[in-house]
């Protein structure tokens, strides 16, 4: 735990020089690297795997959401952020916990309705990963851009929008939207935090 403090206060006195944001310590990058590498895992396996009922998308969507939902809850622990800002934060990892226990269970049982479902748990990760970054009072809880923010919002909004005709058409295009996200934000938070996690061996 030693060698960890002397990085992760360097970390936050560089981040006091760069707009009076704080970086998330060990933990959280490797919470964001987590939840990248299971975007990138899941959208791969969808993309991949021949799914052949709504029910088992549902539960590979429904996995993804759950623990990104768990990852979001304790990456704002680990953030420091004011309680204003954590708050909402911690509201909508509940909400994309409890809307991945749904799907995983088969509360969608029809393309439509696993469509719209996914891309409401998709709006609400933008929108949080959104709030994150541009929030002048919030620390750097999650490492990503604008754009990949902009970018899951909009795959959000499509999910919900678009009229799947086949189940084999949502899990390629869903799988695609999560395997792309993913690796996306694997190398944002590896790049973003390299110096923080070569501390950790």
């Amino acid at each position: 735990m030693t060698r960890m403090d002397p990085a992760w206060n360097e970390a936050r006195h560089d981040a006091g020089h760069s707009g009076g944001r704080t970086v998330a310590g060990p933990a959280g990058a490797l919470t964001m690297l987590a939840g990248a590498l299971l975007c990138a895992l899941v959208g791969g396996v969808l993309i991949v795997a021949h799914v052949g009922t709504v029910t088992t998308a549902g539960a590979f969507f429904g996995a993804h959401m759950a623990v990104q939902g768990v990852l979001q809850l304790l990456a704002v622990h680990e953030s420091g952020a004011p309680r204003a800002v954590r708050r909402p934060l911690f509201a909508a990892g509940v909400a994309a916990l409890l809307l991945g226990a749904a799907l995983f269970h088969g509360w969608a049982d029809t393309v439509f309705l696993l469509g719209l479902w996914t891309g409401c748990g998709w709006l609400l990760r933008g929108i949080t990963m959104a709030i994150s970054v541009t929030s002048p009072s919030a620390p750097r809880v999650f490492a990503h851009d604008d754009l990949l923010a902009a970018a899951i919002v909009s795959a959000g909004l499509f999910m919900t929008a678009f009229p799947f005709s086949s189940l084999g058409q949502l899990t390629h295009v869903g799988g695609s939207a999560l395997l792309a996200t993913g690796v996306v934000e694997a190398v944002a938070a590896a790049r973003r935090h390299a110096r923080t996690l070569r501390t950790i061996d």
